[in-house]
């Protein structure tokens, strides 16, 4: 931070204050309470890559090769963390976060195992569905060109996001299922968006003074994504309202929610919604997180162990005997 700018922009809520990991409470009163908020600011798309958080992140994973595909709407950036000479890969499909506007390429850190990351289109200028338009076509792609280019095992494929990232995660698995008759055999989630009709005085309310991400600032990222408010109760923007055919469909899910997240309830609910359909959900909670946990990952303790259990969970359920013996309970349904 610079040290002339000491304004205090994001200050935590004091009742707030004692439920929150003392560890990102001394980085907030450090760093973050300076930063001034994304929704009073006059909306610049240029400075849209620059990061929401420009420290707190972890250190740039190793990897053998990093490829960027120019798909005729918006990029992907293939990372691959071996030599594929000898075996087939599987591969992650990860949507950054950023409430549909904001973030890119550059967000975020990779887990261990191929990843593609997606560079989708971005609102305003880029409003819904565009988004979940390019989900699609990254899967398309990975299951055509790029299965021949980096010998990718279509029965490996996993899809994962953060924020509103997690939501086209989600999106794209109903999708998948709907339309694309391909089968993604994981999702991985953190603090996601479920519910695009939640409101201030609604589901909100028990997090409502969380820091970071406030219930004006999501509205005014939905608002761009989504100006026209009939579409937020779509299911391909809220996934809580899919139909039950659908839902049931969805893939074994790991997903992250931080305890004082202002998506925190809603999450918690779509977890039990897809229990009760039978879909495999494991939850973990971070103790006192906000909605930056993975942008702070490489600065607070409770992020970096999320990011451990995150990775252990992929390398898991991308274990080639798990995705077939889920592959083989799909067909029989």
């Amino acid at each position: 931070m610079p040290e002339e700018d000491r304004t205090i922009h994001q200050p935590i809520h004091p009742d707030i204050r004692a439920k929150l990991d003392p560890e990102y409470v001394a980085f907030h009163d450090k760093y973050m309470q300076y930063v001034q908020r994304d929704e009073s600011k006059i909306w610049d798309g240029s400075a849209r890559t620059a990061p929401s958080l420009p420290f707190g992140g972890a250190e740039m994973v190793e990897v053998a090769s990093i490829q960027d595909i120019e798909l005729p709407d918006f990029k992907l950036r293939v990372y691959v963390p071996e030599s594929n000479q000898i075996r087939s890969l599987p591969c992650l499909l990860w949507f950054h976060g950023g409430g549909w506007a904001i973030g890119g390429l550059n967000d975020g850190k990779d887990f261990c195992s191929f990843v593609s990351r997606v560079g989708y289109r971005l609102a305003p200028e880029h409003p819904y569905p565009a988004a979940i338009n390019d989900a699609v076509e990254s899967l398309r792609w990975v299951c055509s060109a790029g299965k021949d280019h980096f010998n990718l095992d279509l029965e490996r494929i996993a899809v994962g996001g953060t924020s509103a990232g997690a939501n086209l995660a989600i999106v794209l698995c109903l999708k998948a299922a709907k339309k694309l008759d391909i089968r993604i055999c994981f999702q991985l989630l953190i603090v996601p968006v479920i519910d695009n009709t939640a409101i201030a005085d609604g589901i909100w309310d028990q997090n409502h003074n969380a820091p970071w991400l406030t219930p004006s600032r999501m509205i005014w990222y939905r608002r761009m994504y989504m100006p026209l408010e009939s579409d937020w109760k779509n299911w391909d923007a809220s996934p809580n309202l899919a139909p039950e055919a659908l839902l049931t469909s969805m893939p074994p899910t790991w997903m992250a929610i931080s305890e004082q997240d202002l998506l925190a309830p809603e999450a918690h609910l779509f977890a039990v919604q897809l229990r009760e359909l039978k879909v495999p959900v494991t939850v973990y909670e971070v103790e006192g997180g906000t909605h930056s946990i993975l942008a702070l990952c490489g600065a607070v303790t409770r992020g970096k162990l999320m990011i451990k259990e995150a990775a252990n969970a992929l390398r898991k359920a991308l274990n080639r005997e798990f995705c077939e013996e889920y592959l083989s309970r799909g067909e029989r349904r």
